[in-house]
């Protein structure tokens, strides 16, 4: 493959499956990360903080905790760890370096998710995944068993923790129960202040943005982002050098995540769902002993959609929608913050708009679906025009410290 140092990978190289994969995940996080956005954000781990919800609004995110919560996180960590391999085999092969441009497009990517937390969402996931991208750099050459293995010390580690926090909560101090119960169960004023922070000016949302920011980048990244988020993608570089991301594994294997999928992961998903139903989210326990069947289940479900996903793509069928969903994912730094600034004009008061709280679950599905709609057709639009998304585009340009050249566009069929 003729290219240069500073020449991103072509379109005609790409795996299609991956492009896809990472589409699909891209437009599924939005299903959870909506909450955030358009509910205070306690409601995110309990469904009822500001009231009780309606049976159809109940359904919605039973069914949202059950497919969706940590599935699509975790689908898209195992494909960035499969990318940090994918591009040091290709440089590799050009006989280029790797090591400088990778740690520059972490840096880059830690610079974005700052700006994007601080800016516009409390949530971002870019700075963990750039934090966790600069030491998985250094396990690129390690054999797929190793990395699976270590994968698995990593999410051991991470669920063993969350366990023993839940476990400890029965020895708290009872002020330290009182203020995590003012955050499981916020009372009214807090509700009303949080809604008037959020719905008001920029600076407003900032006073109640960047202490999130903050929290979520340095203990919420040492207690979960290391283990979770760095385990999984440790599976997905193993899972790629054994060819199943590549959809080039044996059917077998497929089917066999698949029932896995099934027959596991669903199971321990709906155990959290059965002990810990929606009225009862509130609670402290439920905070963390309520999350570990998903915690696991949730990773098993995430190898289930690949495989489906794979199959699909080798299989040549529902190109009408495969061949979007790989334009998307190619543009998924864009498509991501997209989300971020879609949202933040819908429930957020800097325009005026200020949705936030005034909307039901069905009715937040109802937008989700016109945001997968105008991403969908518009990343198969510029796409045909460009080579690349324009966050893609500025990411290149920063971390190889000019512009690159670009590829040639090739048609998909």
């Amino acid at each position: 493959m003729p290219s240069t140092a500073t020449q991103p990978i072509s379109p005609k190289y790409r795996i299609v499956a991956i492009d896809v994969l990472r589409g699909f995940a891209l437009l599924g996080i939005l299903l959870m990360n909506i909450r955030s956005f358009s509910m205070i954000g306690t409601a995110y781990f309990n469904p009822e903080a500001a009231g009780p919800i309606s049976s159809v609004d109940h359904t919605i995110w039973w069914l949202g905790q059950l497919l969706a919560d940590q599935k699509f996180m975790a689908l898209f960590s195992m494909l960035f760890g499969a990318g940090v391999v994918l591009m040091y085999e290709r440089r590799d092969a050009e006989g280029l370096g790797s090591a400088g441009l990778h740690y520059r497009r972490m840096i880059w990517l830690g610079v974005i998710g700052v700006l994007h937390a601080y800016v516009l969402w409390f949530g971002d996931i870019l700075y963990a995944y750039a934090m966790c991208g600069l030491w998985l750099f250094l396990l690129r050459r390690r054999g797929p068993i190793l990395l699976i293995s270590l994968g698995l010390v990593l999410l051991i580690i991470g669920s063993g923790l969350n366990a023993l926090i839940g476990w400890s909560v029965q020895y708290w101090p009872e002020e330290s129960q009182a203020e995590m119960l003012a955050f499981t169960q916020p009372d009214a004023q807090m509700i009303a202040d949080e809604t008037a922070a959020r719905r008001g000016g920029w600076w407003s949302q900032m006073a109640f943005r960047a202490p999130l920011a903050l929290e979520l980048q340095t203990f919420f990244f040492v207690m979960w982002g290391i283990w979770r988020a760095g385990g999984v993608m440790l599976l997905g570089m193993g899972l790629l050098k054994l060819g199943v991301l590549r959809g080039t594994a044996p059917t077998r294997v497929y089917v066999t995540l698949i029932v896995l999928a099934c027959a596991v992961g669903l199971p321990l998903i709906a155990s959290d769902l059965w002990r810990y139903p929606a009225n009862e989210r509130g609670s402290i326990e439920a905070m963390f002993l309520g999350t570990l069947g998903n915690y696991w289940g949730s990773v098993l479900l995430a190898m289930g959609y690949a495989s489906v996903i794979i199959l699909v793509v080798r299989s040549g069928a529902l190109s009408w929608i495969t061949a979007p969903l790989a334009a998307v994912g190619r543009m998924a730094l864009t498509n991501y913050l997209a989300q971020s600034v879609i949202c933040h004009a819908l429930f957020y008061g800097t325009l005026g708009i200020g949705l936030l709280g005034k909307l039901n679950w069905s009715q937040q599905m109802g937008i989700v679906t016109v945001i997968w709609a105008i991403q969908l057709a518009w990343s198969t639009w510029w796409l045909k025009r460009h080579s690349m998304g324009p966050m893609e585009a500025l990411w290149r340009r920063l971390s190889y410290g000019k512009r690159p050249s670009t590829p040639p566009r090739v048609t998909a069929g």
